[in-house]
């Protein structure tokens, strides 16, 4: 049915405060409207119902209960995602236009050991950083300030989280360092792309948030 409730889905998620948003469940209702399940850039839901052909405002709430794990779609207005647990298939108007892509996502997607403990990028706005991690060291990068090495060790891992829990190299408390990749989707408003992990930094008393990605594939 996703040609057919297409105008609807997308005013659904053209609706949510949060660019660029995806769809997390859709569900057909009575009297030709659509209810859609919308999670935004910044992880927040929300519960909306549009009319199938999207042509009148939507009604859109706070989301309640548990996020349904997929199929998840992606309009063409975004880029395809990245997905490491899960396929993409395309999906095509009758008139073979390309409206999107539906991710079908496994639930076992934990992905843990030395291949997720090294090669990520995280970075953030207002202010400006961004970190590197290596399996040779881990760097903190801010306009204007000298960069912070600190020597790369394995996080803490849980099934969404990864956290780095670092003594600055000088051995003082000032420059302490915490670095938490969360596995849930960001947005950058910036650069009107979404990433497949979220980051949060704490940093000589600032708490930085932003966005993450995998330098290199993960198996």
């Amino acid at each position: 049915h996703l040609p057919e409730i297409y105008g609807g889905l997308t005013a659904c998620l053209e609706a949510h405060p949060s660019q660029p948003a995806y769809a997390a469940d859709v569900v057909l209702q009575n009297r030709g409207t659509v209810l859609v399940d919308v999670v935004g850039a910044d992880g927040s839901r929300r519960e909306c119902r549009s009319d199938i052909p999207g042509n009148a405002r939507p009604e859109a709430a706070a989301a309640t209960g548990q996020a349904r794990r997929g199929p998840a779609f992606t309009p063409t207005t975004m880029s395809e995602p990245f997905q490491r647990c899960g396929s993409n298939d395309p999906v095509f108007h009758r008139d073979g236009k390309l409206l999107g892509w539906v991710t079908h996502l496994r639930e076992d997607c934990y992905v843990g050991g030395p291949a997720a403990q090294q090669n990520w990028r995280a970075f953030g706005t207002e202010p400006a950083w961004s970190v590197r991690v290596t399996g040779d060291a881990i760097v903190i990068d801010r306009p204007g300030q000298p960069l912070v090495h600190y020597p790369s060790r394995p996080p803490t891992e849980a099934p969404d989280r990864w956290t780095w829990l670092l003594q600055a190299p000088d051995g003082t408390a000032r420059n302490g360092f915490e670095l938490v990749i969360l596995n849930t989707p960001c947005g950058e408003t910036m650069a009107d792309r979404r990433y497949d992990y979220r980051a949060e930094v704490m940093f000589s008393g600032q708490r930085l948030r932003g966005c993450a990605e995998k330098l290199s594939s993960i198996p």
